[in-house]
Parts: structure tokens; C-alpha cells; sequence
């Protein structure tokens, strides 16, 4: 059974080494520039002690579209990872779950990620999509140095 926690950062640091960026040096690297800023929120998916799945969720708005969610409280998945050894068991569902609970708590309207593309199947059966132009033609797939191609989707709360 996952139960899914909001913690200090630096709790996700070995799962955010481990599955998404195993090129860095260490876990001690796997931090993000705005881990501490204002509003910030850190999810821990648990299975027993252990940390087993993890999240980050920012103020943030989207710059990479603009005027995409103008004037609407969005906020921001980031570092979002899972041990393989339990994918598949419910863990990224509730930490997902959990981040929209709180957000619509603080009447965020909109969260929204870059999505690696092997995520892109699992943020569909989350409730995410793909952003689109006004044309409603889906936004292309771009690359993020040392980790892969991605497309940026979001999720109406």
C-alpha cells in the first residue's frame, strides 16, 4: 500500500538520481534550482519506510507557450520518478492524486509538466494532454540534454 507524503526535498534526492538524471555525479546532485522557493511542494510516494516514488510541484507558470493559462493559478510537475521495482503498483497514480488534492485546495487551476516520453502513456491515464496551438494541432516533441525527448502536457483541475 502507498501512502504519499509531502517532505523537504532533499528526501526525493536518491529516487530523483536513480531514475531520472543517473548521468549527474550523485544524488547530491540531483537537485532542482527552485527546491526552496515560495510555494514549492515535495511528494513523497512511500511503501513502508522507504521512499519508492517522487514529484516536485512549483508556482510556476509556462513560458515555453505564450499566453498559454493567462491569468489562471497554475502550477508546475517537476522530478516526477518511480523505482522500476514498483512500477506498475498504483505508486505515480497517488502521488498524482495527492498533488491534484492539494493543489485544488489552494485553487490552482492547471498543472502542467514536460513530459519525458516514456511518461507520456501514464500523464494520459492521469488525466493529462498534450498541449495544442490554437488549431487545436499538438505541440511537437523537443529534446532535453542527457535525458530525451519530451512534449509538454497539462491537466484542467
Amino acid at each position: 500500500m502507498t501512502r504519499v507524503m509531502v517532505v523537504e526535498w532533499e528526501a526525493l534526492k536518491e529516487v530523483r538520481y536513480e531514475v531520472l538524471w543517473p548521468h549527474l555525479k550523485s544524488a547530491e546532485d540531483a537537485r532542482i534550482d527552485i527546491d526552496e522557493s515560495e510555494g514549492a511542494i515535495h511528494l513523497a510516494g512511500m511503501m513502508g519506510e522507504a521512499v519508492v516514488g517522487v514529484a516536485s510541484l512549483f508556482l510556476q507558470k509556462c513560458d515555453r507557450f505564450s499566453g498559454l493559462f493567462e491569468g489562471e493559478k497554475v502550477y508546475r510537475l517537476r522530478a516526477m520518478g518511480v523505482l522500476g521495482h514498483v512500477r506498475g503498483n498504483g505508486v505515480g497514480e497517488a502521488i498524482i492524486n495527492e498533488a491534484v488534492n492539494i493543489l485544488k485546495e489552494e485553487d490552482v487551476k492547471v498543472i502542467w509538466c514536460d513530459a519525458r516520453e516514456v511518461a507520456w502513456g501514464f500523464y494520459e491515464r492521469c488525466g493529462f494532454s498534450f498541449v495544442a496551438d490554437k488549431e487545436g494541432v499538438e505541440c511537437g516533441a523537443y529534446a532535453v540534454p542527457n535525458i530525451g525527448m519530451h512534449k509538454m502536457m497539462y491537466r484542467r483541475l
